[in-house]
């Protein structure tokens, strides 16, 4: 098996052709983890930047922009690679949300399938974002929200099992689906939430939630690993969610322990998941919001951004670089 030094270089020269600026869920972490690998591949990191910069120049202003990396933004604006304007725009368009419940925004307003719902993944796009933002413009209002934006996104979802991929306020209910891959998304979310939030009044809140999330991840796992659904082993196995427990598991506030036989199986899973052309093989391709769990039991694989943009945030913390969006960019070791 190749060393995780070589896996990095590889996922990041792959994820480096993925042509992202409208921004779609998941796009943000492939921007998230080609920052976290430029401390040592810096082509990454350029990429990174390359990719927010037109954004900027060559697309129209839209609600897209509300589901773009907002902390990495964040992160670029304060290094000055890329103009506060970035952050302006994010920040516009997550504004101009219409709220669904408390201070919880409805990301999809525009498409009628998705309008009055949350999906669990908004818990790794905007509670970062947010607390980036309110680091970067010494905000504690702002801080202090993301925060407790995560908590109140995290209430209405939980369910038998662990977390639902989907809540709807016209049905005042979640869907009881504990998909695997989002409850990942949303540990990996809270931890780098928690880090940015310093010293703010929720952050104990936070460490307890993340610790649910992670004994969810960890009571559903399978002999093989985690399959699309939590406690189901008898389903084909993800490995995205391998990759997520690695990358919290070297987090700078991971609540996850970086040893053990369930922290070996994801190692496992993580790096022999990576193909010859750094492609992160077995990760889930789309996955909308439905109310028959059985549509989650059998799922399509295939090459992604956030397959990527995960495997590349885990690789990088392997290397030694805790790094979390958000955060003064990573510097060379």
């Amino acid at each position: 098996m190749d060393r995780p030094a070589d896996l990095l270089l590889r996922v990041a020269d792959r994820s480096s052709r993925w042509p992202l600026s409208h921004w779609y869920w998941g796009d943000a972490i492939m921007v998230d983890g080609l920052l976290a690998a430029g401390a040592f591949v810096p082509s990454a990191s350029r990429r990174a930047v390359e990719l927010l910069l037109g954004w900027l120049e060559r697309v129209a202003p839209g609600h897209q922009d509300a589901l773009g990396p907002g902390a990495s933004i964040a992160s670029l604006v304060g290094g000055g690679a890329v103009p506060d304007r970035g952050v302006d725009r994010f920040l516009g368009a997550v504004e101009a949300l219409p709220l669904l419940f408390d201070d919880v925004p409805a990301l999809e307003p525009h498409l009628p399938q998705f309008r009055f719902g949350l999906c669990i993944d908004a818990v790794y796009h905007l509670p970062p974002a947010l607390a980036a933002i309110g680091r970067l413009r010494s905000d504690e209002r702002m801080v202090a929200r993301a925060g407790r934006l995560a908590l109140q996104m995290l209430a209405p979802l939980r369910c038998p099992g662990g977390f639902a991929h989907w809540y709807d306020v016209g049905e005042d209910r979640n869907n009881q689906v504990p998909w695997t891959r989002g409850v990942g998304w949303a540990l990996l979310g809270v931890l780098d939430t928690t880090a940015l939030t310093g010293d703010q009044h929720v952050t104990a809140e936070l460490v307890d939630v993340a610790a649910e999330l992670w004994a969810a991840l960890r009571d559903g796992a399978g002999p093989s690993g985690w399959g699309p659904v939590l406690g189901r082993p008898d389903l084909p196995q993800e490995n995205s969610v391998a990759a997520f427990v690695v990358a919290a598991a070297h987090h700078p506030v991971s609540v996850v322990p970086a040893e053990g036989p369930l922290y070996q199986l994801a190692l496992e899973r993580l790096l022999s998941g990576i193909d010859g052309q750094g492609v992160f093989r077995g990760v889930s391709a789309d996955v909308l919001p439905r109310w028959d769990p059985g549509t989650y039991e059998r799922f399509q694989a295939e090459p992604s951004p956030w397959g990527q943009g995960v495997a590349l945030r885990a690789l990088a913390a392997l290397a030694g670089d805790a790094w979390a969006p958000g955060l003064p960019l990573p510097a060379a070791p």
